[in-house]
Order: structure tokens, then C-alpha cells, then sequence
């Protein structure tokens, strides 16, 4: 995309306020423009604070010095196996707690899970890995707007491409926040499709399970269809739903489906636990954070009126008495009972209502 920014192939947005006020006062470092008459976002993949240390942290291990674009002697002939550094990054060795894109239970499937993803067509394989890790150090996004790819049909904007550090992808619309007035039926249909969007990340694939570890209103936007997507995709764990055998022995409880029982007397507290989403093949994380933080936003997971389906009409509670019911089972599931299950019944009756308005 360098030669396309640099020959001003791309504009900044000035036509609403929305546009006008990210682009003058970001704190995000998003801003907005044009591309080829499409609306587009291009984002800077990270705080210049955060830059800076990863900048000083590769200019000063010898291991990574010739990442280190400020030095007039790069070591070219360094040994660093930037695949094992790849490796290492995703499985998460050295339990870091701020560790943004995680590979589980095993890291065997890594060049299967990259295979969309693109670096330069001349590039050697050395290249390509250093390309990886340090997208994935900074903000693996780009990675996985390409590995859930928006033309194959995943809830995700449509990647162009980036420049450096900054990326330009679709601009979607407002945010979900930017909904929370609407009309009922309204809101119906788009929790509709981010609940479909949710299964959708962790059933489409028949290799990988996606579960998005920062999901908030802010991070997902609707488009002028009501659909719900994801816009924000720096932080995930990423499942291998068949890994081999031997990587299975002590983890007794793979086949169960992990249900985040979670519930704290917390509005904004999004807890869960990677290490378990890790040693189950199916989680029930991507519902457990729509339905408790998004369309409840319960304290101690009973529906109240702040959550994105706030207020339903009476005429829709007689019609459909089990409503409310769905949505606290959603958010907080008794014992027993399944959390997918209950979300799925919840797209059926939303879907249902949305059809008979």
C-alpha cells in the first residue's frame, strides 16, 4: 500500500462529524478516508509509546539487532531461527500476561494457519517469519484479517493492505454503541447476526476455533445491512480443533465444552481463563462475552436494562414469554445446561421476531 498512499490514491474523510473528530483527535490512531470511492480506516498498528519500546527492545538484543531499522550495521549474518521465535510468540512460553495472539493446544498446524497471509511475492521464507513475529509482537491483525478473510465470508472487514506500521482496511460504520437508542427490532436484528457472528468464529473452520479475547461495543461495528462485525482483531486465541494425539495426554478434559461460569457483581469485568479456552476443543467464550457483556451487560448476569436489548416492547414479551429467559440462560447458564445451545435457541427466536414485525 506504500506506493498507493504515496501517490495520494487515498484521502482523509471530512464528511461527518464522526469522521472529522477521529481524524483530528484520535487517541486510537484510526483515522478515516477514501480509497477507490470506498470508505476506508487506516489504523497504526500501535501507540508511538509502544513503538518505541519495541523498537528499543530489538536495537538492543543481539538476537534481533538486525530487525533494528535505526542501525547502520544491521547484522545480516544473525542465526536467529525466526520460526521458533514464531513458534515460541504464539504458544505462549513465558506466560505473558499481555500475550495478543495465542496458537493452542500446539503450535504443529502454524503454516496451515498462515496460509492466506501474505508478505512480499520476492521475499525469502527467512523474511516472511521475521514479517511474522514482529506483526505478531506489535499487533497481529493484519494477520488475522487475512486469516478470516471478509470475501470468504467471515465477520471481518476487508483487508487492502498495509504501509509499514499502519494498515487500510474497510471501513465498516458506527460502532455498536452508536445503536443503543435504536428501535427494538432493530437492535434484534443486528444482536441476531453478532451472535451468528460469534458461531461463526468458532464453528466455520474445521482446523481452528477463533475466540476474540476483547470484545466490546467499541470493537464492533454494523454495516448498512445490520450486520454485525468485528472490527477489532488484536487479540485472540486461536484453538487447533484436531491436534495430534500425543498432544492430548493431560488434558483430560478436551472433549468437554468449557463454559465460562464466571459471575462477578462487575459490569465492565470481562474475565476468562486461557489456559482452559486452551485444553477444551470447544469453548463457549466468543457467546459468554456477547451475551453477558454486550447484550445484558448484567451485573451478576441477570438482564437489566443496560445491555444492547434493553426495554423490549411488551407486545414482543407476550408474544414471545421465553425472551428474557434466553438472555439471562445466555449470559449466566444454570448448571446444566449449554450456553451454545441456549444462543442458538436466542438466534432462532430473535430471527423469528425480527420476521414477524
Amino acid at each position: 500500500m506504500c506506493q498507493v498512499i504515496d501517490s495520494n490514491e487515498i484521502s482523509f474523510e471530512y464528511t461527518d462529524f464522526y469522521s472529522i473528530f477521529n481524524n483530528l483527535f484520535s487517541v486510537k490512531n484510526v483515522y478515516y478516508g477514501k480509497y477507490k470511492d470506498k470508505k476506508v480506516i487506516m489504523k497504526k498498528l500501535a501507540q508511538e509509546s509502544e513503538l518505541k519500546t519495541f523498537d528499543e527492545m530489538i536495537c538492543s538484543d543481539d538476537e534481533l539487532h538486525e530487525l533494528c531499522y535505526q542501525s547502520e550495521s544491521r547484522k545480516q549474518d544473525s542465526k536467529t531461527n525466526f520460526y521458533k521465535l514464531v513458534e515460541s510468540e504464539l504458544a505462549n512460553v513465558g506466560g505473558d500476561i499481555n500475550n495478543k495472539m495465542r496458537l493452542c493446544p500446539t503450535t504443529t498446524k502454524l503454516e496451515k494457519l498462515f496460509v492466506n497471509v501474505k508478505f512480499q511475492s520476492h521475499a525469502e521464507n527467512e523474511d516472511y517469519f521475521k514479517y511474522l513475529w514482529s506483526t505478531i509482537k506489535i499487533n497481529p491483525e493484519p494477520l488475522i484479517l487475512q486469516i478470516l478473510p471478509a470475501k470468504e465470508g467471515w465477520p471481518t472487514p476487508k483487508y487492502f493492505g498495509a504501509c509499514g506500521r499502519l494498515i487500510v482496511e474497510e471501513y465498516i460504520g458506527l460502532p455498536l454503541s452508536s445503536f443503543i437508542d435504536e428501535p427494538w427490532i432493530r437492535r434484534a436484528k443486528i444482536a441476531s447476526s453478532l451472535l451468528q457472528a460469534a458461531d461463526t468464529l468458532m464453528s466455520k473452520n474445521s482446523e481452528f476455533a477463533f475466540y476474540l479475547t476483547d470484545i466490546s461495543m467499541d470493537n464492533i461495528a454494523v454495516n448498512n445491512e445490520d450486520k454485525a462485525i468485528f472490527v477489532d482483531l488484536e487479540n485472540i486465541i486461536i484453538v487447533e480443533k484436531n491436534p495430534p494425539e500425543k498432544a492430548l495426554v493431560g488434558i483430560e478434559s478436551w472433549n468437554e465444552t468449557y463454559t465460562n461460569a464466571v459471575d462477578l457483581d462487575c459490569q465492565d469485568c470481562f474475565v476468562f481463563s486461557p489456559n482452559d479456552i486452551c485444553s477444551h476443543k470447544v469453548s463457549d467464550h466468543n457467546f459468554y462475552a456477547i451475551c453477558q457483556h454486550i447484550l445484558t451487560q448484567a451485573l451478576g448476569a441477570v438482564f437489566h436494562n443496560q445491555g444492547f436489548l434493553h426495554d423490549p416492547p411488551d407486545y414482543i414479551l407476550q408474544k414471545h414469554p421465553t425472551l428474557i429467559d434466553l438472555l439471562e440462560q445466555c449470559a449466566k447458564p444454570d448448571i446444566g445446561y449449554s450456553r451454545i445451545d441456549i444462543a442458538h435457541k436466542l438466534i432462532v427466536l430473535l430471527d423469528s421476531v425480527i420476521k414477524n414485525a
